[in-house]
């Protein structure tokens, strides 16, 4: 004869369910932050490599076409970097530029076969960028400068949207071929690459450079810009063939 003892299951009274729930609420509290923490950092970690593999391709592209094309490219450098902060604009010094923008993305896609001086070399970066990033990016509805886009109001997220685009460019480069800005915003990162560095800006209120003074740059992520970018910024307008000044954004 088998002999079954009863077995009384007792569980959890209040006091203990309310100790664990405190110690669930505890260690969410202190594990929470640093996942969210982590996220954030690999998201701009993803987004400053590839600004990396973007800068490295237009510089490519122009460092090897400038050097070896038989068209005419002195029509892309076109704009005016300025390197002081003269309150007289005519006593700058000033450094001739070339520049690449979401702008000029959406011209050599809508019209490849252009031959227009400065969009020579506008096609090279633009091809350049096709064949090494992998990344579907869409063209958009407009074309529009980013560079407008320069202030809180008026930021890259709006310029996104205002444009149905995913991604927003822009790139300064010396007529030696070497990158001196760029600044690209995509997936709510706005990546700067300046003075030999990459800087990321996650707040919803990031804005591109415009025509401010490169310090800005540092300031709006919060660090201590370098003495010897405080003074340029990048003149809102382009030198056309008449000579003179025009509107650029």
């Amino acid at each position: 004869m088998t002999k079954i003892r009863n077995r009384i299951i007792k569980g959890f009274t209040l006091i203990e369910l309310i100790v664990v729930i405190a110690i669930i609420g505890v260690l969410s509290g202190l594990l929470v932050p640093t996942i969210v923490g982590y996220v954030r950092e690999a998201k701009i970690n993803a987004a400053i490599t590839d600004a990396r593999t973007i800068k490295q391709a237009i510089e490519f592209s122009l460092v090897n076409n400038l050097a070896i094309t038989y068209e005419d490219t002195s029509g892309a450098f076109n704009k005016t970097l300025y390197l002081d902060q003269n309150k007289d604009k005519n006593k700058r010094q000033v450094e001739t530029v070339g520049a690449f923008t979401s702008y000029s993305w959406y011209t050599y896609k809508k019209n490849q076969k252009s031959t227009s001086k400065s969009q020579i070399v506008d096609t090279m970066i633009a091809g350049a960028l096709d064949k090494s990033f992998t990344e579907v990016w869409k063209t958009g509805k407009k074309a529009e400068n980013p560079l407008k886009y320069n202030k809180d109001s008026l930021n890259c997220a709006h310029y996104l949207k205002n444009n149905d685009t995913n991604f927003a460019l822009v790139v300064v480069y010396d007529t030696m071929g070497m990158v001196r800005l760029m600044q690209i915003y995509r997936k709510g990162v706005l990546v700067t690459y300046v003075n030999g560095e990459y800087l990321a800006n996650t707040s919803p209120k990031a804005h591109f450079i415009g025509e401010g003074t490169w310090d800005t740059i540092y300031r709006d992520c919060g660090v201590e810009a370098p003495t010897e970018v405080c003074q340029i910024s990048l003149k809102n307008g382009q030198v056309g063939n008449d000579g003179k000044n025009t509107g650029w954004f």
